[in-house]
């Protein structure tokens, strides 16, 4: 199992610009995970002022802002008080409303959160416990959901070429520093659900290999500036800081994010029954996404 260390969870490096959370919103939404969550939202039939939805191991929130900025009713739930802290201030940018609970995934819900959500998120978190802590990361979400709510939970892909090749490159040269990290394959998803009380559940890749592709090639040279000396590195940064951003395209960059929200969510229920499978995203994408029902 990880330990439960505030140390452990506390990533100092994470960046909490207005610019930078824009950027992390318009990519998060152009997954098939997100997107797909929409599509069930429409088919609850709950309009988004009146979703309450909670993160687990919430991190920066991204993924329950995109909800908060449409109106739902956002609860962050971290077990380290200083991501809690920092990820009120990303809130803050967009004067978006969130309540901010401390609270321990491998121990019971409390009274105060238990059965209260329509959609309870966790992405990145149960890949990180083993054996019994594992099985508690997945239950954990049934217990706060409401009756006929929906659990989102996020992991990497143990079949996923991509994510193992990142994998195996960082820590033949040294570079992977996570201290722990199991994958997940579909079927063990699917098991944990069913051990969890879940009503109903399936597995989705979160996105097509073309774009798993493109996102670990730019991963893999991320993972090769990383074995290079510090002085190298510093150097690159202050390169890439000093480019220019040409003014027509910062314009466009600065669209109002809540605008741009409404109109993928909108874009989303005019073409809900357009939005394919994909066989081969489902099996070896490197994210797949357990969507379970209470």
């Amino acid at each position: 199992m990880a330990k439960m260390d505030e140390k452990t969870w506390d990533d100092k490096s994470i960046e909490i610009t207005k610019t930078a959370m824009d950027q992390r919103i318009k990519t998060g939404t152009s997954y098939r995970g997100w997107q797909h969550t929409v599509k069930l939202l429409f088919q609850n039939g709950i309009p988004f002022k009146e979703l309450k939805v909670a993160e687990v191991g919430c991190g920066t929130g991204t993924f329950s802002l995109t909800f908060g900025l449409l109106g739902a009713s956002v609860t962050l739930i971290d077990f380290n008080q200083n991501v809690l802290d920092r990820t009120k201030k990303i809130y803050d940018l967009y004067d978006c409303r969130a309540r901010f609970i401390r609270a321990n995934c491998l121990e019971p819900a409390s009274s105060e959160i238990s059965g209260d959500f329509d959609l309870v998120i966790s992405g990145g978190l149960a890949e990180h416990f083993t054996g019994e802590d594992r099985e508690r990361c997945i239950l954990y979400p049934r217990l706060l959901l409401k009756e006929g709510g929906i659990a989102f939970i996020g992991v990497p892909n143990m079949y996923s070429p991509f994510y193992q090749w990142i994998r195996f490159f960082r820590k033949l040269t040294g570079t992977w520093g996570i201290e722990l990290e199991v994958p997940f394959s579909n079927t063990e998803l699917k098991r944990l659900a069913a051990k969890a009380g879940f009503k109903n559940f399936y597995v989705i890749g979160n996105a097509p290999l073309p774009r798993d592709l493109l996102v670990y090639s730019c991963g893999f040279v991320s993972a090769l500036i990383d074995t290079l000396p510090d002085t190298f590195q510093k150097r690159l940064k202050m390169w890439k800081s000093g480019i220019k951003i040409p003014e027509r395209l910062v314009s466009s960059a600065q669209e109002d994010i809540k605008s741009f929200c409404a109109n993928k969510v909108e874009s989303i229920r005019q073409n809900a029954h357009k939005m394919p499978g994909d066989f081969w995203a489902d099996r070896f994408s490197a994210g797949l996404i357990l969507f379970a029902f209470n």
